[in-house]
């Protein structure tokens, strides 16, 4: 039985349908990408795989006792609790097992050798739970999403949003499920937690279905791809690229047969108005005109939805050296993010700035483009260079002004009339040019803050995480207009295709240090993996015989585990038809005492079932004694 299954469901907001007859099947260790654009339904229909939400109209069903994991929201904690306290939230059980544990082994010196067997039985059922390895696990996957084990005592009071999103994905990735729903998991992750949250569900066994913009962690992990447009549901097997291939294919044929078939109606309803009225014709023409009411339609390919179009003019002409950059420092106290760096600049150059949160990617940024002083250095621009700046928090954006007029701040020379055409490339149209700023969505301000940073005109772009709040139709609309942009490029972003294809060259800012590679994501990528796995072989043999003892170790322990926790369902079955069977023949006393004495083959039918069912106890009884033994 599928785990999660829809006939025919609808769902509507105020009215307007948002998803209708959608069909879908989620079998066991699927792992399945829901993408659409923003606003189509995606975290309505996991609201409707968990139960949170209640269809319109058709069927939803789900696996009996289907454990199903969607943390949309971080559980209530008390401000003091630490990091890893809210880790462990969801280990209560083993926690308050574990403290009874520790305190029969304190009994166990003074009391009777009685209490000895109880303790082994809860000591191994607590192992078989996981008990010896929870907090590992926890302090594991904490590690993978970036915090440090000095972060594990911070009160959670003390974390920003960005790190208390990332507590409530371990939250969801501690929690043992049969279906993982994510929405949006690589949100706040630098490009190494990206890699390792990659691996790390690569390697889970559940299914899952995952809401993502990073269409690189959508190609590394989904077998399917749902794409909810229109409110439609399509479904299709493959990763993200394979599936952009299809869709354009399948939509280009649409197009070709419905073009077709548009020119043969055309053709054959012109022959029929021109020979209709002839007597000589007018069979004939009756004849054509059944067979083009009988035609079955070939339909229209759907129109492709309005996608912003971030389409950058041609950049004025600035001198060859376009910036130079002499002797940057900058520091916080001890933690020093970048010491002497110095670089240049050349017209045509695309510049990548990557790293861990925290290392001071964005503060280089500002450094360079004249909106943070630094400690020491000096940055020099060239011969007719202006600059902007796409700051991703869009704090140029007065709240309390609606969209036009920063616009027309923006390019005073407009026209109210010409801002108001060049906003609708940006899909504001109507009156949404006059919602202010303040209740903006963060796709919304994303897509105003980059409309003004094009009509600037500049010939240097300084972009600090231009893809946030974008969806992927929006993302790949503004990688083809950077990818035709003349002028100069420095973008800092975790949105690993958006460098890989639009940078030539890094710097990585890692540890107080900023490395410079020529390339793009992907090479530099596969250099650092050459790197390490030429690390690894210089391993001590002492040390990698070491680590292979302790693998086979643990190997083997789970192995150990493994045949413990099927021994113990095969244990609990044969308890479970032991008391089925006693049920059945004490059920029996009472068909003999309502039997007529006088029918023989009847008694003599009864005891011989009483007979075979009590062979079969005996023999179960045998086969548990065995089990238990061991």
């Amino acid at each position: 039985m599928s785990l999660v299954r829809f006939d025919n469901v609808n769902k509507s907001f105020g009215g307007d349908p948002l998803l209708m007859d959608v069909n879908l099947r989620v079998e066991e260790g699927e792992r399945i990408a829901l993408i659409g654009r923003n606003g189509t339904g995606k975290s309505t229909l996991f609201r409707l795989i968990t139960g949170e939400s209640d269809c319109d109209g058709g069927a939803i069903e789900r696996m009996r006792r289907a454990r199903i994991v969607y943390l949309s929201q971080i559980p209530e904690t008390a401000p003091d609790n630490t990091v890893l306290d809210v880790a462990l939230g969801g280990f209560e059980d083993l926690i308050h097992e574990e403290a009874a544990l520790r305190e029969m082994e304190r009994r166990l010196h003074s009391e009777e050798a009685a209490l000895l067997e109880e303790y082994g039985e809860r000591q191994q059922a607590f192992s078989l739970a996981g008990g010896y390895e929870f907090r590992t696990r926890a302090r594991q996957i904490l590690c993978g999403l970036g915090f440090l084990p000095e972060d594990f005592d911070k009160p959670f009071s003390a974390l920003s949003g960005g790190w208390r999103a990332r507590l409530m994905l371990s939250l969801a990735l501690l929690r043992e499920a049969d279906l993982l729903l994510l929405d949006e998991p690589e949100n706040h992750l630098d490009m190494q937690a990206r890699e390792w949250l990659e691996d790390h569900l690569a390697n889970r066994p559940e299914a899952m279905i995952l809401i993502s913009h990073d269409r690189r962690m959508v190609n590394a992990l989904a077998h399917r791809i749902m794409e909810i447009e229109g409110g439609a549901l399509t479904t299709f097997t493959g990763n993200y690229d394979s599936w952009l291939k299809e869709k354009n294919l399948r939509r280009e044929q649409q197009q070709k047969a419905f073009e077709r078939q548009e020119a043969h109606i055309q053709k054959e309803q012109a022959w029929i108005d021109r020979f209709r009225a002839k007597n000589t014709k007018a069979r004939q023409a009756q004849h054509k005109l059944k067979r083009l009411e009988k035609l079955e339609r070939v339909e229209a390919p759907p129109a492709d939805l309005a996608t912003a179009l971030f389409q950058l003019e041609k950049a004025e002409r600035s001198g060859d050296m376009v910036l130079d950059a002499r002797a940057l420092t900058m520091a916080y106290g001890n933690n020093h993010l970048y010491t002497d760096l110095s670089f240049s600049l050349y017209r045509g150059d695309r510049l990548g700035i990557i790293g861990p949160n925290g290392s001071g990617k964005t503060t280089l940024l500002r450094h360079l483009g004249g909106k943070h002083a630094g400690l020491s250095g000096e940055v020099w621009t060239g011969h007719n260079v202006s600059a902007a700046f796409y700051d991703q928090h869009q704090e140029s954006l007065a709240p309390d002004l609606d969209v036009l007029t920063l616009m027309q701040q923006a390019k005073p020379e407009w026209s109210q009339q010409q801002c108001r055409s060049y906003l609708g490339r940006f899909l504001f149209s109507a009156d949404e040019v006059f919602k202010p700023a303040a209740i903006l969505s963060g796709g919304e301000r994303s897509r105003l803050a980059l409309a003004k940073l094009i009509a600037s005109g500049s010939n240097l772009l300084l972009l600090d995480e231009p893809t946030n709040h974008l969806d992927i139709a929006s993302r790949e609309a503004l990688e083809n207009g950077l990818a035709e942009y003349t002028g100069t490029l420095v973008v800092v972003s975790h949105d690993r295709t958006l460098i890989d294809r639009l940078t030539s060259r890094l710097l990585i800012v890692k540890e107080g240090r900023v490395r410079s590679f020529y390339g793009n994501f992907s090479q530099w990528r596969e250099k650092e993996r050459e790197l390490e796995s030429a690390t690894q072989k210089k391993v001590d043999p002492e040390e990698d015989e070491r680590r292979r003892k302790n693998l086979l170790e643990r190997e083997q322990k789970k192995a150990l585990e493994r045949e413990q926790r099927r021994e113990q369902r095969a244990l609990q079955k044969i308890e479970d038809d032991i008391a089925q069977l006693e049920n059945q023949i004490e059920e029996f006393h009472g068909h003999f005492a309502a039997l007529d004495p006088a029918d023989y083959e009847a008694a003599q039918k009864l005891q011989s079932e009483y007979n075979a069912m009590k062979k079969k106890l005996e023999e179960l009884y045998e086969e548990w004694e065995a089990l238990a033994a061991q």
